[in-house]
């Protein structure tokens, strides 16, 4: 749909320029003018200016200029169709293109947005909201901080959110608010506010739209609760779309094509506050390839700020595997005395803060060889072979040869070893480490049981061939058909197995949210009681499947002929499976 010309004329000159401009980047005010970091060029001075009389923004350095939404249009990287959307929403003028987007969606991300703006208004227009800002600035978080991070406030009342948003002009059906996530249903078919009483933080996708929130006490009026609340998996809700803080930092993080990865959204304010602005966070959840993905997009050198404590080093050593696999270039970064970016800037000051990330970063490498290095005894052999081993595992997974050389002569100085016992060391690390599957031994074999019995028993072992090994899951699955009487839950796992891979060289922990809460179970199980050295062989499942195969396509063959009803393609697809077979037992010899 097109836009009429009056109705971008009425926007662009009546657009809050200050406003739009300053949702993105900080002004500060200059005589009648603002000024700010250009967002568009590696800016160090304030060369951006931003006229709120004549309605235009500037570069004195780079050229960039226009008004409200031509920043807009090349701040976010849209169609000017969608900028003009974007600040006539701003504005209060409803402005219709055709997206091609699906207008649920739309519908939710529009509440959501009206959700943030009530939560916003009560903070700064109620009595609780008093009490709550007073917290706020004792956390350090003022005013220019609560604008940009859209911090509002729930109220404590049962159903105020609920009653706001379905009892306006045009209202919202409880129906989707439900389905949002905002509110919960009672006795009596009633309904209440999921949040109450708590600072709202809104969680935005990829794209900017404010798609959950956490929400924070603050008083002691629900001191037995939980500190955060945060909105549950729903319609708009996907834990693997968001990266708090993404799109309002994209262009820093181009510019200095570095990004620091927190854990927690406090973690990217208090980077904020210490002027260091290129800085996302997971919200404390694994990693996922749409999140790798996505800051691909803007950079291939990120620095990891996870807690020091053992589940933030755990977390730590999963992302440094999973960056590593995607060719980034990693650094990590630890802060002493095991505080958190929030506590460090209030205990040292922000400057600190900010001197500290800008330079104390570890490569990955390094991080990985000190913290083996805690554990080591070097009074105790086995203590030696094990942080021998460890640091073998990192230094393969690395696959760069001056790396390797590198920290084998630092082991070896540091262990008194000579280098060539610790080269003929790393060499033959190879058995110590655990190998795919498809090297499993090959003198394990399957219990000579009957058939149905037999191809039972092995499917837990086709799931585990097939999830540790994408080679072996292509070879499990090059004959879909081979599974065709494989137990209904089980092979709905090995197909999302496949499918998972052929958008992925290797497996990773957002596999996982593929399945149900049923094969979440099931693969958990297999992966966790399967004791490795009792897999039975690639091979071995190969043929026990398709002699399984055999037999029921033998069983529907001669059933075929008791019943006179015999027809070419039973035959077909019987002689086919023996080729199979017969290919498979060449192969072996």
């Amino acid at each position: 749909m097109r836009i009429s010309e009056a109705t971008i004329r009425k926007i662009t000159e009546n657009a809050d320029i200050v406003a739009i401009i300053g949702e993105h980047i900080k002004l500060e005010k200059k005589g009648s003018d603002y000024k700010g970091i250009c967002p568009f060029h590696n800016d160090t001075n304030p060369s951006l200016s931003v006229s709120p009389s004549k309605k235009v923004f500037k570069c004195f350095s780079c050229g960039a200029s226009g008004n409200a939404v031509g920043f807009v249009q090349r701040y976010k990287n849209i169609s000017f169709p969608q900028a003009v959307k974007y600040v006539g929403e701003k504005m209060g003028i409803a402005v219709d293109i055709d997206e091609n987007v699906d207008q649920s969606s739309q519908k939710y991300l529009r509440i959501m947005e009206d959700a943030t703006s009530y939560y916003e208004f009560y903070l700064k227009n109620s009595k609780e909201g008093k009490e709550a800002l007073t917290y706020l600035n004792n956390r350090y978080l003022d005013y220019d901080i609560i604008r940009r991070f859209k911090i509002g406030l729930a109220s404590d009342e049962f159903d105020l959110l609920y009653k706001a948003l379905t009892e306006r002009d045009d209202p919202y059906l409880p129906l989707n608010l439900l389905e949002v996530g905002l509110i919960k249903t009672g006795k009596e078919n009633s309904y209440y506010d999921t949040f109450r009483s708590r600072i709202m933080f809104p969680i935005d996708d990829f794209n900017g739209n404010i798609i959950g929130f956490s929400g924070r006490i603050y008083n002691n009026i629900r001191k037995d609760e939980p500190k955060y609340v945060n909105s549950n998996e729903n319609v708009i809700f996907k834990k693997s779309n968001i990266l708090y803080n993404y799109s309002r930092a994209i262009h820093v993080i181009k510019q200095k094509d570095h990004v620091f990865i927190f854990e927690g959204f406090m973690d990217v304010i208090a980077a904020y506050r210490a002027n260091v602005e290129n800085a996302i966070a997971t919200m404390g959840t694994a990693l996922t390839s749409q999140q790798i993905q996505a800051i691909k997009k803007v950079t291939n050198n990120i620095i990891l700020c996870f807690d020091g404590d053992t589940p933030g080093i755990e977390a730590t050593k999963r992302a440094i595997d999973l960056f590593n696999r995607a060719n980034f270039n990693i650094k990590v970064m630890l802060l002493p005395e095991g505080l958190d970016p929030d506590e460090y800037a209030n205990q040292f000051g922000t400057q600190s803060l900010h001197d500290f990330l800008e330079n104390k970063a570890l490569s990955a490498p390094e991080y990985l060889y000190e913290l083996e290095k805690r554990s080591l005894n070097v009074n105790d052999p086995y203590s030696i072979e094990a942080f021998k081993r460890n640091i073998f595992t990192f230094l393969k997974s690395f696959n760069i040869n001056s790396l390797t050389e590198f920290y084998l002569k630092k082991m070896a100085d540091e262990l008194s070893i000579a280098s060539t016992s610790m080269k003929d060391d790393f060499q033959k690390s190879d058995q110590y480490q655990p190998t795919t599957v498809l090297s499993a031994p090959k003198e394990v074999k399957a219990k000579p049981v009957a058939a149905k019995r037999r191809y039972l028993a092995n499917e837990k072992y086709a799931i585990y061939h097939a999830y540790t090994s994408k080679d072996a899951c292509t070879l499990l699955l090059s004959e879909k058909t081979n599974f065709a009487y494989i137990n209904i839950d089980n092979r709905n796992i090995l197909f999302k197995i496949f499918d998972y891979y052929k958008t992925n060289e290797t497996m990773s922990d957002d596999f996982i949210h593929c399945l149900n809460e049923e094969e979440k179970a099931i693969i958990m199980k297999i992966l966790h009681d399967t004791n490795y050295s009792n897999v039975i062989p690639l091979d071995d499942c190969l043929q026990i499947n398709i002699e399984f195969r055999n037999e029921k396509l033998q069983e529907k063959l001669r059933e075929a002929f008791k019943n006179n009803e015999i027809d070419d393609k039973a035959a077909i697809d019987f002689i086919e499976s023996k080729r199979i077979t017969t290919k498979i037992v060449k192969s072996e010899e």
